[in-house]
């Protein structure tokens, strides 16, 4: 059993020695971080829908974001500043601010300029980050109270109301707190994060934010936060979908020397692990998701073709229904091989296809298969490349639900 709920396999996270989840923890558990989380109408069930999340104390950042080629208002704005130097973050749910033109760019300015003024903060200090519906412009009027109203309760009890202000569809919260035992002391990790559908890297139709009190310089934080969105948000996929405002920002407050050598080496595992375990959960929470899966292609000409090989696997809505239907079905596993590999050279030599070690034709797949995590294992015979992709399967639900959204 794994050390992490939700997440049971142990193998699939990467955690370094000393890390440890910290029961209740959320993103203001590490020390002088505080958030706050309020409704202002934005979403018709009424539930929170606005958050401020921020550092009480001088910090350094880095974020990175989707691939997207129309890229969402508050993207576009956080891009056109400098990475390293946010302090806090102002999130509202219910309309994305994607597709929304000139408009949606002042308005992305505007929360940015009201959510710095009520903080003391430069605008440049804070980044903006929206989820919802694309293509409809939200009210700035109830943007602006709520951006006061979450300005004026800051503190670091609210760090599960943050949370839950910055979902949509998702069914449960992805977020709490690590505390990290380096040779330098204990530092701690703080995540709050939401997805369930349109999710494909990169990024993912995700927004996260990690906080930490660990003290990094800034060319090192770039690097782990670079590294950490590759092994985690940028491996996962529910529908193949990729949004226009996927976004991870990572703060770091701590104070005193930096991290160096082999505390940097664990501490940027730690991050990654982090991220790992909600990014995974995203995939268990895909849209009617009932089956969290680790595809694992082996033996490919190189990485290139093993990962292009697990997205034509985990992607295919015939694989993905198997799966659904604990069915171990060949055809649909091979079937998706070959279309992957479609106009390269050569034949596999040898494919091979095993759930938790357990051959594909064998009676007890269909056993492995009502796990509600496993691995399916894929192997080439072309090479040595390797890649992993965790997926969830495709459901009833999944098509009720994106049939009838529209906040």
């Amino acid at each position: 059993m794994s050390g992490f709920p939700p997440v049971v396999r142990n193998d699939w996270l990467g955690a370094p020695d000393g890390l440890e989840l910290i029961p209740d923890g959320t993103v203001t558990t590490p020390d002088a971080f505080v958030a706050g989380a309020v409704a202002c109408g934005l979403k018709t069930s009424g539930s929170l829908d606005l958050g401020v999340l921020r550092s009480t104390r001088p910090a350094v950042s880095w974020l990175v974001d989707t691939v997207n080629a129309l890229p969402s208002a508050p993207v576009r704005l956080n891009r056109a500043r400098d990475r390293s130097g946010f302090q806090a973050v102002v999130v509202n749910a219910g309309q994305a601010n994607a597709a929304t033109g000139a408009d949606g760019d002042r308005d992305a300015r505007q929360m940015s300029e009201l959510a710095a003024g009520e903080m003391g903060l430069a605008p440049e200090q804070v980044a903006v980050s929206s989820t919802g519906v694309i293509g409809e412009r939200f009210d700035i009027g109830k943007i602006a109270a709520g951006i006061t109203g979450a300005c004026a309760e800051l503190s670091r009890e609210a760090g599960r109301a943050f949370n839950e202000a910055i979902c949509t569809t998702d069914r449960s919260l992805k977020g709490g707190a690590f505390r990290l035992t380096l040779d330098a002391g204990v530092v701690h990790l703080g995540i709050a994060a939401k997805g369930a559908g349109m999710i494909r890297p990169t990024m993912a139709t995700m927004l996260a934010y990690v906080t930490t009190d660990a003290a990094i310089a800034g060319d090192d934080l770039r690097d782990l936060t670079r590294r950490a969105g590759v092994g985690s948000f940028n491996r996962i996929s529910v529908d193949g979908q990729m949004s226009p405002s996927d976004t991870l920002l990572v703060i770091a407050n701590g104070e005193g020397g930096a991290l160096s050598g082999d505390d940097l080496a664990r501490f940027g595992d730690a991050v990654t692990a982090v991220c790992r375990w909600a990014a995974i959960q995203m995939v268990k929470d895909g849209e009617g998701a009932d089956h969290a899966v680790r595809l694992v292609v082996r033996t490919a000409r190189d990485a290139g073709e093993a990962e292009i090989v697990a997205r034509g696997i985990g992607e295919s809505p015939l694989v993905k229904t198997a799966i659904f239907g604990r069915d171990p079905n060949w055809g649909r596993i091979s079937q998706a091989i070959g279309q992957a590999l479609a106009r390269t050279p050569g034949v596999p030599a040898d494919v091979g296809v095993r759930l938790d070690g357990v051959p594909i034709g064998d009676p007890g797949a269909a056993t492995v298969m009502e796990r509600a995590e496993y691995d399916i294992e894929v192997t080439l015979g072309r090479g040595i490349g390797e890649y992993q992709l965790w997926v969830s399967d495709l459901t009833h639900a999944y098509v009720t639900l994106n049939a009838e959204y529209h906040t």
